[in-house]
C-alpha cells in the first residue's frame, strides 16, 4: 500500500483520537502516487497497451486522487457527517466517460442538496487547489441539485455533461436524484431536437478547416472523423434510446456486433494516437501536425528497416479509422431519424414493389429475409434506385445489404444483369457520384470491384495526392456533378462537354479505373491499364468499350502534363496531342476526366488558372481535329451530303436549309444523316407554330430511340428536359445539343425505357410529350 493510500484510509477513520493530517503531507503523497501511476501507465502504453485500457487506467488513477482529496478535505470539517450526507462529487466530460487522456482536463462538479454554506465553500476551497497542485488541469463547478436541473433544461451542453456524468465519491443520493431528473428530461420529448442539434454541430456548424475528414493536419478530437463524432453519435443514442454503452446499443438491435467491433477498434486507434501525443508533449495536444505525424508513426511502430517513419502508412490507418467514426455518426443520425444529407428526390417516380420511400430515404419493402439471396443482382439494383432518385439508403437498408455482401462473388461480378444496373448508374453523370459513394460506404463497391478495394486507404504523398486513392476516386466522380454549379467559362464548357458525350458511362468508368494501379506503386499507369482490361473482361464490357476506357486510363495524365508544363502555344505540341486523341469524342472525354482528376487531388488544387490552361489546350486541339472553323464554308456547303439534304427538303423549307446548316456548322453536318437533318428542319417549323415540337424514331441497331426536341432556348432548358425524361422513367444515354442563331434549339437525345431497356413505345413517347408540354409551355414543376 502506498503512502497516499494509507493517508486516505486514515482520513476516512472516524476515530475521535485521530491526529490531524497536514495538507503538505497529503499533497506530497498524492504527487508521488500520481507520478508513480503515470509512469506505470506510460510504460504500459509504450509496450503496446490498448488506447482504451490506458484512458481507463488514467481515469481510475484520477478517481483515487479525487476521492483522497475529498477525504482529506472532510477530515477537518466541523460537521463532517452532515456535509457528506448532502454532497456528491461527480466526474463530467471525458473524465465522466472514464476516457481521460494523459493531459486532459479533470472536470469535477460538487453537487449538493440544500443551500450553499460555509462547509461547501471550505470543501471546494480545499479540493480544487489540491488537485491543481497535484498536477491536474481542473475544470470545476459547485451547484445545488436544483440549479443543476434548471441549467440542464435550458442549456444543451449542460444537459450533455450531466447525461454522461459519473459519481466518483461522496453521497450517492444527490447524484441519483440528478440522474432521475435528467432521465425525465431525456424521455420528455426533447430527443429529436437534441439529436438534430448534435448532428448540426458536427456538419453545418463545424469550422471549415475541420470539415474535411482528410485534413492533412487533423485535430483528432474535433476534426470530422475525430473523437467528437463518436461522442455526438453516442449522445444521440443515449438520449433517443437510453443506451448507456455500445453493448446496450447492440442488445437493442441498434448496432450490429460487427459495427460495434469496427467502431471500438477505430476508437482504440484514435485514443492510442492521442495518448502518445499527450505523453510526448507533456500537455493537451490534439492537432496531428506534420512533425507530430513523424513522431507518432515511429512511436507506434510504423518504421522501415532503417527506422525511418512510414508516415503515409500511419496516416492511411488514421484516415481509415477516422472514416469509421464518421460512418458511426452517420449511422446513429439515421437510427435517430436525423439524416446527415439533404436529398433531392426526382419527384414523381413511382415506387417499385420492393422499394419504399419514407422520410426521403430508400427502404427495402420486402419482408422476406431471403429477398437478396433469391436474386443477388438486387444488391446493385438498390443503388440504381439511389442514382435515379438521388435518395440515400435508410439505416435498415444499409444493414440488410451489409449482411448480404457475402453474395458478391465471381458469379455476381460477371453477371450481365448486375453489369447493366452498374452501367445504368454510370450513365447518369450527375448522380453517379452520389450512388457510388453510397455503394462504397456500405462495402458493395469494393466487393464488386476487388481492385478498387485494393486501393482503399492507400495514400501516395509522392504524387501530391491529398486523399487516399479510393476517396480521391469517389471525389473525382462527384466532381462531375459539381459542374451543375460552375458558371465560369471553363465550367460552362465542361458542362456542355458532358451534355455532348454520346456514352457517358465510358467517362465514369474511366474515372473509377484510372488509379487502380496505385495498389502496385507510384508508377501506376501501365498497371492501371492492365487492371482496367481485367475488370472490363470480368464484367462483360464489350471489347470496343473496354478499349475506349483503357485509352482514357492510359492517357489520364497527358492533358494535365501538357497544359500545366508545356507550351500550348507551340502548334507542334498541340498537333501531337490532337493526333494522339484522334477523335473529338476522345478529346472531350479526356477533358472531363482531367478536370475530375485534378479537382479531386486535394483542397484548392483546381483553380481558375489551371482550368484556363486546360480549356485553351482543349479548344486548340478541337479546332485541329475539326480541320477548319466551326462555321460551314463554301467547300462544305458544296459537299455531297449537303446536296442530299437539299434534295430531301421540300419548299418552303428548302429555302432555310442553307442558313440552317451554315449556322450549326460542320460538327452538325457530320453528326447526322441527310434524313435526320430533314426531320430536324420539319421539327423546327412545327415548333414555330406550337412553341414545342418532338419527334421519336426507334433505332433497331442500337436498341434505343432518338428523340428530337425543338423549342426556343432558355435558361435551365436542359435540366427541364432531363427531369421530364426521368419523371417518365426514360433513361437518357446520350445527347447532342445545338442552338441556332435565331434561338431555336435542335436537341437530340438517345433514350430507352428505364424498365425494359428498349426503345420507347408510342404510348411512352406520348407521355414524354405531354410531360414536356406541361413543363415547358405551362410552367408546371416536375
Amino acid at each position: 500500500m502506498t503512502q497516499f493510500e494509507k493517508l486516505v484510509r486514515k482520513a476516512q477513520s472516524e476515530d475521535p483520537d485521530s491526529l490531524p493530517i497536514s495538507r503538505k503531507e497529503c499533497l506530497n503523497a498524492a504527487r508521488e502516487y500520481v507520478l508513480q501511476r503515470r509512469s506505470e501507465i506510460r510504460e504500459r502504453h509504450r509496450t503496446g497497451e490498448s488506447g482504451i485500457n490506458v484512458v481507463r487506467m488514467l481515469s481510475e488513477m484520477a478517481d483515487a486522487v479525487v476521492h483522497g482529496a475529498f477525504q482529506f478535505a472532510l477530515h477537518s470539517a466541523r460537521h463532517r457527517r452532515n456535509t457528506l450526507s448532502r454532497l456528491s462529487v461527480c466526474a463530467l466530460g471525458g473524465y465522466g466517460r472514464a476516457e481521460l487522456s494523459p493531459h486532459s482536463d479533470l472536470d469535477v462538479c460538487l453537487l449538493y442538496e440544500g443551500a450553499d454554506d460555509e462547509s461547501i465553500e471550505l470543501l471546494s476551497n480545499y479540493l480544487v487547489p489540491f488537485l491543481w497542485d497535484t498536477g491536474f488541469v481542473v475544470g470545476h463547478s459547485a451547484r445545488s441539485l436544483q440549479d443543476a436541473i434548471d441549467l440542464a433544461r435550458t442549456d444543451s451542453e449542460a444537459f450533455t455533461s450531466q447525461l454522461e456524468s459519473r459519481l466518483v465519491t461522496g453521497n450517492s443520493m444527490p447524484f441519483a436524484r440528478l440522474k432521475l431528473s435528467i432521465r425525465e428530461l431525456q424521455f420528455g420529448g426533447m430527443a429529436h431536437d437534441y439529436v438534430l442539434e448534435r448532428v448540426h454541430e458536427r456538419y453545418d456548424d463545424h469550422p471549415g478547416s475541420q470539415q474535411d475528414l482528410f485534413n492533412p493536419e487533423p485535430d483528432i478530437k474535433e476534426n470530422a472523423g475525430g473523437l467528437r463524432d463518436f461522442h455526438a453519435a453516442f449522445w444521440s443514442l443515449m438520449v433517443s434510446y437510453g443506451a448507456t454503452t455500445l453493448d446496450d446499443a447492440v442488445n437493442q438491435g441498434l448496432v450490429s456486433p460487427e459495427e460495434q467491433l469496427e467502431t471500438l477498434e477505430a476508437l482504440d486507434f484514435i485514443w492510442r494516437v492521442r495518448n502518445e501525443m499527450h505523453f510526448h508533449t507533456g500537455k493537451t495536444q490534439d492537432k496531428l501536425t506534420f512533425a507530430m505525424q513523424s513522431h507518432v508513426a515511429r512511436a507506434l511502430g510504423y518504421t522501415s528497416a532503417g527506422d525511418q517513419p512510414r508516415i503515409s502508412n500511419f496516416m492511411q490507418d488514421y484516415y481509415s479509422n477516422a472514416r469509421q467514426l464518421r460512418r458511426f455518426l452517420q449511422s446513429a443520425a439515421k437510427i435517430c431519424d436525423c439524416p446527415t444529407t439533404v436529398p433531392v428526390s426526382e419527384g414523381f417516380l413511382p415506387e417499385p414493389a420492393h422499394v419504399a420511400i419514407r422520410n426521403n430515404e430508400i427502404h427495402i419493402a420486402s419482408t422476406d429475409e431471403r429477398w437478396f439471396s433469391q436474386h443477388p443482382p438486387r444488391l446493385m439494383e438498390v443503388f440504381w434506385e439511389c442514382a435515379r432518385r438521388r435518395l440515400p439508403l435508410s439505416r435498415s437498408a444499409e444493414r440488410l445489404i451489409a449482411a448480404n455482401l457475402h453474395l458478391v462473388g465471381e458469379t455476381f461480378r460477371s453477371s450481365d444483369v448486375v453489369r447493366r444496373y452498374f452501367m445504368a448508374i454510370c450513365s447518369r453523370p450527375f448522380e453517379a457520384g452520389f450512388a457510388l459513394r453510397q455503394a462504397a460506404t456500405v462495402g458493395l463497391l469494393r466487393r464488386y470491384i476487388p481492385e478498387f478495394g485494393d486501393v482503399s486507404d492507400i495514400i501516395r504523398y509522392e504524387d501530391f495526392h491529398h486523399y487516399p486513392v479510393d476517396e480521391h476516386t469517389l471525389r473525382a466522380v462527384e466532381a462531375i456533378a459539381a459542374l451543375e454549379d460552375m458558371h465560369d467559362p471553363v465550367g460552362r464548357c465542361l458542362r456542355e462537354s458532358v451534355e455532348h458525350l454520346s456514352d457517358v458511362h465510358i467517362l465514369i468508368l474511366a474515372i473509377i479505373f484510372h488509379d487502380l494501379g496505385k495498389s502496385e506503386g507510384d508508377i501506376h499507369v501501365d498497371a492501371s491499364v492492365r487492371l482496367t482490361r481485367q475488370v472490363c473482361e470480368r464484367m462483360g464490357i464489350s471489347d470496343d468499350d473496354a478499349e475506349r476506357i483503357a485509352f482514357l486510363v492510359k492517357h489520364h495524365l497527358l492533358m494535365t502534363n501538357i497544359s500545366q508544363f508545356r507550351d500550348i502555344d507551340d502548334e507542334s505540341i498541340v498537333r501531337s496531342f490532337a493526333e494522339t486523341m484522334q477523335t473529338e469524342q476522345r478529346l472531350r472525354t479526356l477533358f472531363l476526366l482531367t478536370y475530375a482528376d485534378l479537382s479531386a487531388v486535394g483542397p484548392n488544387v483546381w483553380n481558375e488558372w489551371k482550368g484556363a490552361l486546360l480549356l485553351k489546350l482543349y479548344l486548340r486541339a478541337e479546332r485541329m481535329l475539326l480541320g477548319r472553323a466551326e462555321t460551314l464554308g463554301e467547300e462544305g456547303w458544296r459537299a455531297r451530303k449537303a446536296a442530299e439534304v437539299r434534295e430531301l427538303i421540300a419548299q418552303p423549307l428548302a429555302d432555310e436549309a442553307e442558313e440552317h446548316l451554315r449556322s450549326l456548322g460542320e460538327r452538325y453536318l457530320v453528326a447526322f444523316s441527310p434524313q435526320q437533318i430533314a426531320r430536324h428542319l420539319q421539327c423546327i417549323a412545327a415548333a414555330r407554330n406550337t412553341g414545342l415540337a418532338l419527334q421519336a424514331v426507334a433505332n433497331p441497331v442500337t436498341g434505343m430511340s432518338e428523340v428530337v426536341i425543338c423549342t426556343r432556348d432558355r435558361q435551365g432548358l436542359f435540366a427541364q428536359l432531363a427531369g421530364s425524361f426521368a419523371a417518365c422513367l426514360v433513361d437518357v444515354n446520350g445527347a447532342a445539343l445545338f442552338t441556332r442563331p435565331d434561338g431555336y434549339v435542335v436537341d437530340v437525345f438517345t433514350v430507352t425505357d428505364a424498365r425494359t431497356r428498349r426503345p420507347l413505345t408510342s404510348g411512352e413517347f406520348a407521355q414524354v410529350e405531354r410531360t414536356m408540354r406541361a413543363v415547358l409551355l405551362e410552367g408546371r414543376e416536375i
